[in-house]
């Protein structure tokens, strides 16, 4: 009956040692003495006279290695002890044998078992049983207790024992795999750290490079200040002062002007001075030219897209309104706009906000108009090709360009200007005379193109003078035949003929001037816009007109 209690007892602590290893040994995944609380476990249950777990490494060439242990080897045997698994003499012990085998083995009398070896321990022990510990079919480790009784060992023993060598097992695989996974979390740690640094020091660098452009801006607005400063409206003509006093009367508010005036008067010259004449000098001094870019485009031009919006739209813009802000926006040419960009630059001026072409927010800004054009905008408005709201939007002051050919005491000086500066960088600079007649002649041409085309005849005689001098015949044909026909006499028709005729209008005078040139230059559009000191768009809308009109000569048509 004793002996029945004894052995039901036992197997309780057995069931409770699997138990409590089955719960226990996950939280023993991160400790670093795990071998060792397992066999703190064990012994807490069976109190075995000596318990071991080596361990087998892939490298260890036939050598176990002490990992943890308990009873009474362990004043004698310290952890990280190595035991040899071979031996030429065949003793290899019992542990060695577990290895070589793979199986578990008991020993219940030693002092008969061929296998055991005491290594010249002080130790006596009657009984051993060895286990191994096995992961995915290869063995990793020994469960080795032994007893100082004989007979103290038994199947169900082992039965147990390797039961807790399998628990072993998976936990340790598990273990590896927690390594694994810490040592990855590591890793990846340390990416994410390096990255973010790496970030760190991209980011610094784009507010340093953000800085130098600024810097950089401040520098390109200060010589773009200094440009607009330095160039000045050249000319003392009554005419002339009675518009710059206006301009600088003006130029202090904030008041939206309409620059009307003849191609090449200096509208720009104009719509410049009165930036850079208020209180807006130092904020952004924006040009748009309205009649250079198609409907699509110049609304992206003007105010700006969002990525994705259309084809080709690969990333943001900022459009010319949005950069403008707290400055002047200057619309060269409005009067080319089309009516649906018409309606958004009247919202625009309207509400003082805008949206990007694909874009959903809207954005506020704060910029003065100025706006030029060399059509009469109230034809327009009557024509239904200009937004009478929109002109009265933009008119709020009209400032209108006196032509060059009503300003003609002007043009001594215009042409001592153009003579003495260098329109490109590095030019030759020389002193230009004139022979008698040549300046005459220059007043008294019409110059259709004004001071544009001015400019561009005082180029050409300075390239084409010998040795500085500048005669008669170096003037271009177009001026050279003014000379019998004075163009300030309305009743002469300018370039065209030294005879008396009836008096023309000035359209007339001007549609003759463009044709005779145009023919001068064999049909050449563009060397005819060069000469006559307009852009090649205005030359192309002049010549539809004329032959909608019926007016244009076959003869120049190509």
């Amino acid at each position: 009956m004793g002996s029945e209690l004894l052995s039901l007892k036992k197997q309780t602590s057995r069931l409770r040692l699997l138990n409590e290893l089955s719960t226990q040994l996950q939280d023993l995944l991160q400790s670093e003495s795990f071998y060792q609380e397992v066999v703190n476990l064990v012994q807490s249950r069976f109190h075995f006279y000596a318990i071991h777990i080596w361990s087998v490494r892939p490298d260890s060439a036939g050598t176990a290695h002490l990992e943890a242990q308990a009873g009474a080897h362990a004043s004698h045997i310290q952890i990280g002890h190595r035991l040899r698994t071979h031996s030429s003499s065949g003793s290899i012990g019992i542990v060695g044998e577990v290895i070589r085998t793979g199986r578990s083995y008991l020993a219940n009398d030693l002092s008969i078992d061929p296998h055991y070896s005491n290594a010249s321990l002080p130790v006596i022990s009657h009984s051993e049983l060895s286990v191994p510990v096995i992961h995915n079919s290869r063995l990793i480790g020994v469960i080795n207790v032994e007893s100082d009784q004989k007979g103290a060992f038994d199947e169900d023993d082992v039965i147990t024992l390797e039961a807790v060598a399998g628990q072993i097992a998976v936990a340790t695989s598990n273990q590896q795999l927690f390594a694994q996974t810490l040592d990855f979390n590591r890793r990846l740690q340390q990416s994410v750290e390096d990255k973010t640094e790496e970030l760190r020091r991209a980011h610094d660098r784009i507010i340093e490079q953000q800085e130098l452009l600024k810097n950089e801006n401040r520098a390109l607005k200060t010589l773009v200040r200094a440009e607009g400063k330095s160039i000045d409206i050249v000319g003392s003509s009554p005419a002339l002062a009675s518009l710059l006093s206006m301009v600088d009367k003006i130029a202090p508010t904030t008041a939206t002007v309409l620059v009307q005036g003849e191609s090449g008067t200096g509208k720009e010259l104009v719509a410049r001075r009165l930036h850079f004449q208020s209180e807006r000098a130092e904020r952004p001094y924006v040009v748009v030219n309205c009649g250079a870019l198609q409907e699509s485009l110049l609304e992206s031009e003007l105010f700006g897209h969002e990525k994705g919006s259309f084809t080709g739209a690969v990333s943001q813009k900022i459009g010319l309104c949005e950069l403008a802000d707290g400055g002047t926006l200057f619309l060269d040419e409005v009067g080319e706009l089309s009516l649906p960009i018409q309606a958004k630059l009247l919202r625009f001026i309207q509400e003082g906000e805008f949206y990007r072409v694909g874009g959903k927010a809207a954005i506020e800004v704060d910029v003065r108009i100025v706006s030029a054009t060399n059509r009469e905008l109230e034809q327009e408005v009557g024509q239904g090709h200009f937004r009478e709201d929109l002109f009265y939007r933009l008119n709020t002051i009209t400032l209108r360009m006196p032509p060059l050919r009503k300003r003609r005491e002007d043009i001594p000086q215009l042409v001592g200007h153009f003579l003495e500066a260098a329109r490109r960088p590095g030019q030759r600079q020389a002193n230009y005379r004139l022979d008698a007649g040549v300046m005459e002649c220059l007043q008294d041409h019409a110059w259709p193109g004004n001071i544009r085309e001015l400019q561009n005849v005082i180029e050409r005689l300075k390239i084409l003078s010998e040795g500085g001098r500048i005669g008669l015949e170096d003037l271009p044909p177009a001026v050279r035949q003014g000379l019998a026909a004075p163009a300030h006499l309305l009743d002469r028709a300018p370039g065209l003929s030294t005879s008396p005729r009836a008096p023309q209008t000035l359209d007339t005078l001007e549609r003759e001037h463009i044709l005779r040139t145009l023919d001068h230059c064999q049909g050449n559009k563009t060397r005819a816009a060069q000469v006559l000191g307009i852009t090649i768009k205005t030359l192309y809308n002049k010549l539809n007109r004329y032959e909608s009109e019926g007016l244009h000569s076959p003869g120049l048509s190509s």
